[in-house]
């Protein structure tokens, strides 16, 4: 089935901006060179954010000895690295709407984009990706459904229905949606974040998240982000879970080099960023 992109593109156009100094992290995070004083301004101008950032660093989860009082410190004790993660999932989760629709839980959707995050990140290191390269992946696991939850905020009855019949039919919800909405998250995902003009290979990640058999030669963010969403999604219960679990396409499988069900063992950090996750979703 076709994609009503008139329908989409006037969905998209009420959906909220990316604030402008989430971007900018991404952008000197990108840069293999980056200075940690730069990343420590850019955060710094935003109040939400540093007190989001410092709330989480003096969280029982790191443990610090000290209080943490600022972001330059923050850096020093944690890592730039986690401290980038951290203000962009925040930057992400302060976009979405407080009380989710169409029966969708907000915790139930927050902990599977982080987790799916997580995944594509740890998955693409894994692979040898460059970890300035990471970022983006990180990126598209964490967005890469963020037309869900959007779209469920704009057009209720309709997303409900979806819903349900992904759940009735044991059905992927992107399959669901087409037949209820004509068209998909991926495709709604995907235009959001090419309105908030993000780089066009995580763009095409997010939109192919769905189509991976259609693709010949995936990239490696897109295998990552594929498999990531799957595992995210066989972690859930049936009850949080609303897309049914996609067959791995071949191309895909051979690229991962192992089944999917043993890929979480061969992460060394992934119990640490579950436990992370936690303390996102305590904030």
């Amino acid at each position: 089935m076709g994609v009503d992109q008139d329908k989409l593109e006037k969905l998209v156009d009420q959906m909220p901006t990316f604030p402008q100094s989430a971007q900018r992290v991404m952008e000197i995070c990108a840069d293999i060179n980056y200075s940690t004083p730069e990343l420590v301004s850019v955060i710094e101008r935003d109040p939400i954010i540093t007190l989001k950032v410092l709330k989480l660093v003096n969280s029982a989860y790191f443990g610090l000895s000290k209080k943490i009082t600022s972001i330059k410190h923050s850096v020093v004790y944690v890592g730039s690295n986690t401290i980038k993660n951290i203000a962009i999932a925040i930057t992400t989760i302060g976009i979405l709407p407080k009380v989710a629709q169409a029966g969708i839980s907000r915790t139930d959707f927050l902990t599977h984009s982080l987790t799916t995050a997580v995944l594509a990140k740890l998955i693409g290191r894994s692979k040898g990706v460059a970890e300035n390269e990471l970022i983006n992946f990180y990126i598209a696991g964490l967005l890469h459904d963020i037309g869900v939850i959007l779209t469920a905020q704009l057009v209720k009855e309709e997303y409900k229905q979806a819903i349900d019949l992904a759940r009735s039919e044991n059905i992927p919800l992107h399959i669901a949606e087409q037949t209820k909405l004509d068209f998909n998250h991926a495709d709604a995902s995907a235009l959001l974040v090419e309105k908030w003009q993000f780089p066009p290979a995580l763009v095409d990640c997010i939109r192919n998240h769905h189509r991976m058999d259609q693709l010949e030669n995936p990239t490696y963010m897109e295998n990552s982000v594929f498999i990531a969403n799957q595992l995210s999604k066989m972690m859930q219960d049936d009850a949080a879970r609303i897309s049914a679990v996609e067959i791995i396409p071949e191309i895909t499988q051979d690229w991962l080099g192992m089944p999917v069900e043993l890929v979480i063992d061969t992460l060394p950090d992934f119990e640490e960023e579950m436990q992370r996750i936690k303390a996102f979703m305590a904030l």
